[in-house]
């Protein structure tokens, strides 16, 4: 997010369909809003508000993913993770 306290209407769609895909994960998934001057995201490339991504792959940039997305990405990270 360029500003996580107020962000663009497309970043608050995005972080409105990243909680509702985590709460079907309990505990398992978490959302984490981070500004585009965090260096963090600044080492990753990432300057396009929204970015969204599950552990390190990017689901969307520029637009709110579906919902419905982010529930399989989280579920294949999930999956990749238990057999790590």
């Amino acid at each position: 997010m360029a500003d996580c306290a107020a962000p663009s209407p497309e970043g608050a769609r995005a972080l409105r369909h990243a909680q509702a895909a985590a709460r079907r994960f309990g505990e398992s998934a978490q959302v984490e809003a981070v500004a585009l001057s965090d260096a963090g995201i600044q080492q990753l490339g990432i300057g396009l508000e929204p970015t969204v991504l599950v552990g390190d792959f990017v689901v969307a940039v520029g637009m709110a993913p579906p919902a419905g997305h982010l529930v399989r990405a989280i579920e294949a990270a999930l999956a990749k993770d238990a057999t790590a």
